[in-house]
């Protein structure tokens, strides 16, 4: 009872120096209607960062022509700042360009808290608010607390640790315990949380890597913010201004044209298929009640149905080769094998009809030995891989080589012979077709390559990764758009070369040049686009690493 006695004088005492401190906080600020500003860099503060000059204006001479630049700053991770200094006069751009790197964006600014917005007795809570045309995203917190109000935290969360250390609540009664005690949490999800010393303003530079996608052409930037004071009272600033990006991407190259595939039709065809029917040990009868027989049989019907009645191929030969697995003698499985794939083919005469009959032909195989080869060779349980195939290239006769095998590797024997065995017992049928009314063997004909479609709609929703993996064998304009978008600058480069020169893909030689730092290079080949296109003049005058190309 002490304790809680001391926690509650503490508390209400506490109350009143709040309350004496705090007084008419939110009021002030209401009739000063204070708020945080929101800008980008300055020249001072570029320079400060790059220490580095560069003129105003950009001139360059094409031919007979001279055109200008708009000046430009970039920052040191590559992203542009628009300024002009004027004399005593700072002009900062509320609108940016910037680049767009492996889908994503940087959004940098300055976020500037005046004096009187902070106080001892306050907290200062400002969020910037990402508005894009379908949403808006809070931007992690900045908060500045005074020395009183810091102190009034720790005050309250030593009130809430003492009594759950003294009382041990339940989970309940510690959330209630909280509630009662802390009236201002700690911060959590916060860019900074710092204690405000003095009374001066306080300026932040402020840096988030966005993703992009299809609705990011624009992005908008503004500020929401309260004030917080130990008596209760809070102010909701009112907004600030709107600082707006414009997103330069590589999209606007991509071209759209539909793109057509040559298609083979072939006159011939040939379809294959490859079952596992059950027999019991040393017997050829087809019984279709024996493990998975029924649905194995069923399959190969079904599928032999479908073929022998479609109506745009006629089925000239399907041939049946049925094969065993080496265990036992070899002129004892080639009898087996034989009679195996005989009574199959009696079997699906009975059930399909007797129109199979003729064109229905019986291969057979004693021990496929190469299936297993191929089967060892890529089992990676086998540990003495290397050292089979070796004794089964060398020893041709196939009794002897099975024999050596169980003798000489008996575990890996006992593997093979349970695991692969099995697999080596199929039956295979291979449908010999011919396309009715085709005269040629071939024909070519013209359709819409989709599936290059698809990969172009991506690259437009910014789905670079994607929209690569579908177009990297196409090797054309769409391809070097989606490596520059993921920033795979030498590939970019590789592929360009190979193209016929046009305004756009100098410009993209450009903007790989300025990524990789061959300033020289990149000017050239951008003088080339805009002599091409001279609209490229005005593209480049809103492409942040073109006005990198273009620094003295």
């Amino acid at each position: 009872m002490k304790i809680c006695n001391k926690i509650l004088q503490i508390s209400l005492l506490s109350a009143a120096l709040g309350s004496l401190f705090g007084c008419s906080v939110a009021g002030r600020l209401q009739r000063q209607q204070m708020t945080a500003s929101l800008s980008q860099l300055t020249r001072a503060e570029r320079q400060e960062r790059q220490q580095d000059y560069r003129p105003q204006v950009v001139k360059l001479q094409r031919d007979s022509n001279t055109f200008f630049l708009a000046p430009v700053d970039t920052l040191a991770d590559g992203e542009r700042v628009m300024a002009l200094q004027i004399e005593q006069v700072t002009v900062v751009a509320k609108m940016r360009s910037i680049p767009e790197r492996n889908g994503r964006v940087v959004l940098d600014f300055i976020v500037t808290l005046p004096k009187q917005l902070l106080g001892k007795s306050r907290s200062v809570v400002i969020t910037p608010i990402l508005h894009k045309p379908d949403e808006s995203v809070a931007l992690e917190d900045l908060v500045i607390r005074g020395g009183r109000f810091s102190l009034l935290q720790e005050r309250d969360y030593w009130q809430y640790e003492t009594y759950v250390e003294r009382f041990r609540p339940d989970t309940v009664g510690r959330e209630a315990a909280f509630n009662r005690f802390v009236k201002f949490p700690y911060p959590e999800d916060v860019r900074l949380d710092s204690l405000a010393e003095g009374r001066s303003a306080v300026t932040y530079y402020y840096s988030q890597a966005v993703k992009t996608d299809e609705t990011s052409k624009k992005m908008l930037v503004t500020l929401q913010g309260q004030v917080l004071a130990v008596d209760d009272s809070a102010y909701r600033m009112p907004p600030s201004d709107t600082l707006s990006y414009v997103v330069s991407s590589m999209i606007s190259f991509v071209d759209t044209l539909p793109r057509y595939r040559i298609r083979i039709v072939d006159k011939y065809l040939t379809v294959e298929d490859r079952n596992y029917i059950q027999f019991f040990v040393g017997d050829a009868r087809v019984v279709d009640t024996l493990g998975d027989n029924r649905r194995q049989l069923d399959k190969v019907t079904d599928l032999m149905r479908q073929i022998v009645e479609q109506q745009e191929f006629y089925v000239d030969t399907i041939t049946l080769t049925a094969a065993s697995s080496p265990e036992g003698a070899y002129a004892f499985n080639d009898r087996l094998s034989q009679g195996r794939a005989a009574a199959l083919k009696r079997y699906l005469v009975r059930r399909y009809g007797r129109s199979i009959d003729t064109m229905l032909t019986v291969r057979w195989v004693a021990e496929d030995w190469a299936e297993l080869t191929n089967h060892i060779r890529t089992d990676r349980e086998i540990v003495n891989r290397d050292a089979i195939l070796e004794l089964i290239a060398a020893e041709k006769n196939p009794d002897r080589r099975e024999q050596a095998i169980r003798k000489r590797f008996p575990q890996e024997y006992a593997y093979i012979r349970s695991v692969i065995y099995p697999q080596l017992r199929a039956v295979n049928f291979r449908y010999n077709l011919r396309r009715k009314g085709m005269v040629k063997d071939t024909i070519h004909t013209t359709e819409l390559d989709t599936v290059y479609a698809r990969g172009v709609a991506l690259l437009q929703k910014r789905k670079y990764a994607k929209a690569l993996y579908i177009l990297n064998d196409y090797n054309d304009r769409n391809t070097v758009v989606a490596h520059l978008s993921l920033d795979h600058n030498e590939r970019a480069m590789e592929l360009l070369a190979t193209m016929p020169k046009d305004a756009v893909t100098e410009y993209l030689r450009a903007i790989a040049c300025s990524r990789l730092g061959r300033k020289a290079e990149g000017r050239e080949h951008f003088l080339e686009a805009c002599r091409l296109d001279g609209r490229m003049e005005y593209r480049g005058n809103l492409d942040p690493e073109i006005a990198e190309l273009l620094k003295q």
